[in-house]
């Protein structure tokens, strides 16, 4: 699978690689010895998930890029700025369950998407979207569960797990304790919080530091997350509100206005919510550029920009994405199905 996703997105990851590289240059660092230090992480996903890293370097095989070039681009552990919604049958109107994600990273991102329809021998088939067909960000599988995540600013980051290597192992997942399980292993390098939930209508947000988490579970048949902590026992690890204050990173204080948005949108709906409506909340402006719909401002550097790249609801019902490219207050949301 990973050579023929490789030989499949030549184009796309030697443009995320030389990306890759300018982004590691701004740290005054030097590419091969970067190289060096992330092989420091590769014990801790060879025990986590071989399986992935298998696909990995049948990924690098096919593309014809080195393995350890593809490695060290999961431990550069860049974050984006999205927003996340899950809704089950005590808040829809059809009683439907649906995961909601907006993908905001840099406009160049835009041109590495990748959907990705597999069916692996002996575990759930799925259905993800990526990065260039290697960096999996969100998606569902034939067991039913969806993964998303929000990126989170943490001050406990070192050496471990990769982040990026969490998404793959939920989709492997045929069971509501698998997908946990998966979402929390021991060795983190950094987390994300991972939003899961199941056809059942069960729900969670798993927010992760790299030596702490904590489980959120639904209020009212709905979960809603950006890219703070809402756990009072994570808020010590925080760096974006509070901890060491705002992080350098262009409209990151956005992520409390668009949770506080998106939290205000849904309630107002709460037992009416249908997939149109939130296709609709991932359409709104409030705090434009840094809305829950996301425009890049053009007075910033490129590799400072950020835009939503994409955005999803997914069905794991129906085990279905309906997915609109670029901007959705700009595109159209169109139906895929895994089956």
């Amino acid at each position: 699978m990973g050579s023929k996703v490789g030989s499949a997105c030549k184009r796309e990851i030697r443009e995320k690689l030389s990306e890759g590289k300018e982004s590691v240059k701004r740290l005054s660092l030097d590419w091969e010895r970067a190289r060096l230090n992330a092989g420091k992480h590769l014990p801790f996903v060879e025990e986590y998930n071989p399986a992935q890293l298998e696909f990995v370097r049948g990924y690098a095989k096919g593309s014809g890029v080195s393995f350890e070039d593809l490695f060290l681009l999961f431990c550069l552990d860049e974050k984006g700025l999205c927003t996340d919604i899950m809704v089950n049958g005590d808040a829809t109107a059809d009683g439907g369950v649906y995961s909601v994600h907006s993908e905001d990273w840099t406009p160049s991102s835009e041109q590495h998407l990748v959907m990705i329809k597999a069916k692996p021998k002996g575990r759930p088939s799925f259905m993800v979207m990526t990065l260039g067909g290697l960096e999996w960000i969100c998606g569902v599988n034939s067991a039913g569960i969806t993964i998303t995540g929000n990126s989170l600013y943490q001050s406990d980051v070192r050496v471990g797990l990769p982040k990026l290597m969490i998404a793959p192992k939920v989709l492997a997942a045929e069971t509501l304790g698998e997908a946990l399980s998966a979402a929390t292993p021991p060795h983190r390098a950094s987390s994300f919080n991972n939003n899961i939930s199941h056809s059942s209508g069960e729900m969670y947000c798993v927010e992760g530091t790299a030596t702490d988490f904590a489980v959120l579970y639904p209020d009212d048949g709905y979960l809603v997350h950006a890219n703070h902590y809402l756990h009072p026992r994570l808020a010590k690890y925080e760096t974006v509100f509070g901890g060491d204050g705002v992080r350098t990173i262009a409209g990151a204080s956005s992520t409390v206005v668009r949770y506080h948005r998106a939290l205000r949108l849904i309630r107002s709906q709460v037992g009416e919510v249908t997939k149109e409506s939130l296709m609709d909340i991932m359409r709104d402006h409030v705090n434009r550029p840094g809305s829950i719909c996301r425009h890049a401002q053009k007075d910033l550097p490129a590799h400072e920009q950020t835009k939503t790249t994409f955005a999803v609801v997914l069905d794991p019902v129906e085990k279905s994405m309906h997915l609109c490219l670029g901007n959705p207050c700009e595109g159209e949301f169109k139906e895929h199905r895994l089956r």
